[in-house]
């Protein structure tokens, strides 16, 4: 049942954000070529979905030593 739920919530917050928004004539120029926009979000959601979110983001912060820095110096106190 909550995978049923989550394919309405999507399809709801879809429908309320990308059609009405893009049925407005301010927001053509933006949502007209939708190979622009689609494409790359179905890829994220795709990668999201097999790697969890954040995932780019936690592989940095594990290769910085939690130091914030990708490099191997410290900081001095």
């Amino acid at each position: 049942m909550t995978d049923l739920y989550w394919i309405w919530a999507f399809a709801k917050a879809f429908f309320t954000t990308v059609v009405v928004g893009c049925a407005q004539p301010i927001n053509w120029e933006h949502c007209y070529p939708v190979s622009d926009w689609m494409i790359p979000w179905i890829h994220d959601v795709v990668h999201m979905h097999e790697n969890g979110a954040y995932h780019a983001e936690k592989c940095t912060l594990q290769e910085s030593n939690g130091l914030g820095r990708l490099d191997d110096r410290h900081q001095n106190p």
